[in-house]
């Protein structure tokens, strides 16, 4: 690929989202938004915020706290959101909260007609509002708006619990890595995400470790904030089993819980075709070039409580079988620096297991 685009307004500051949400409505020239928000979606404190934040033209909310109910697939919950969306003449899509949250928020938008703007206020690290291509089936589907704002306001990631910190943080932390391991030549995504690898790995443990100081939260949002842009240069086949994994379990798992038991065996498949670019991430994580960095990721997963296989899913063979399909139709896998068949990642599913 030779087209290098960033295409959306980003805000980025603690407590920015107060006034950062008033200002873009204003500019979109909106004043009656529907808000989608999930299982990450606002606190109390969160909560508070948001009736603050929205203008006093505001008339029309339409919330909905959850992630949709199992019975239902992403396609009609969509056009259930949209149709509200239209019976309370809204006029602009407000998405608040984690995974689910921003890639609802994306398909609502997307589908809406006229389309409504979109503006994504993440309240992880995990996914900020700009997603990725994804494959048909799962929860996360492509054909998504692009934002026409992001709010990072790291203040609403204050009290996540350690678990999903750990695991929202190393999916940021795997978008880099990812990213900057994509074939293609884009000199300023590898930047951003080489940047983001020293970012998140500097930070995550603390953020772990005590949930509400402010600088390791906002070097993580930071983190994520990196991966999400250079992951528009592409992701690899960590993503995309992942990705498999969650849509066999009913998604019932946090993005990133599964990151560590996946990521450093992927470095061990891809390390053929990478050339000397380990070296670099090694660096970037504040060890020697010559570092193994399989290990090195392995022990920070382990450090930070994740789990480094995946036998406790309790997936049969068959199963896995059906997690190697989807992973290798996933296009994800298109842009992973070695070309992985099903049989590639069924063997890398069993190693895992």
């Amino acid at each position: 690929m030779s087209l290098i685009t960033y295409v959306t307004r980003i805000h980025f500051a603690e407590r920015v989202f107060e006034d950062a949400l008033a200002s873009e409505m204003a500019r979109l020239r909106v004043s009656r938004p529907l808000l989608v928000t999930d299982e990450d979606g606002p606190t109390e404190d969160g909560r508070a915020m948001l009736e603050d934040a929205l203008p006093s033209s505001a008339t029309a909310i339409w919330d909905r706290t959850l992630a949709p109910p199992s019975d239902v697939g992403l396609a009609m919950w969509v056009e259930t959101l949209a149709q509200a969306a239209r019976e309370a003449e809204c006029d602009v899509i407000v998405a608040f909260g984690g995974t689910s949250a921003m890639e609802t928020g994306r398909r609502v938008a997307a589908v809406s007609a006229p389309g409504l703007p979109l503006v994504a206020v993440p309240t992880t690290t995990s996914d900020i509002g700009l997603g990725r291509p994804m494959q048909a089936g799962s929860t996360r589907t492509p054909a998504a708006a692009v934002p026409a704002a992001i709010l990072c306001d790291p203040c609403l990631t204050y009290g996540t619990d350690a678990m999903r910190t750990a695991a929202h943080g190393f999916d940021a932390l795997a978008h880099c890595i990812e990213a900057y391991l994509a074939p293609g030549y884009n000199p300023p995504a590898d930047g951003i995400a080489l940047e983001g690898i020293y970012r998140a790995t500097h930070n995550l443990e603390e953020a772990v470790r005590d949930g509400r100081r402010p600088a390791p939260r906002r070097e993580m949002m930071a983190a994520a904030l990196n991966g999400a842009l250079a992951a528009q240069k592409g992701l690899g086949a960590t993503e995309a089993i992942a990705l498999g994994l969650e849509a066999e379990t009913g998604d019932a798992l946090p993005h990133g819980r599964l990151h560590a038991s996946v990521l450093p065996r992927i470095l061990g498949f891809n390390a053929p075709a990478v050339g000397d670019r380990y070296r670099r991430i090694a660096v970037e994580m504040g060890h020697a070039p010559q570092a193994d960095l399989i290990d090195v990721l392995a022990e920070f997963g382990l450090r930070i409580g994740l789990p480094d296989r995946i036998g406790y899913l309790g997936l049969d063979r068959a199963a896995l079988g059906r997690v190697a399909a989807r992973a290798a139709a996933d296009p994800a896998t298109q842009t992973n620096p070695r070309h992985a068949t099903k049989a590639d990642y069924l063997a890398l599913l069993e190693d895992a297991v």
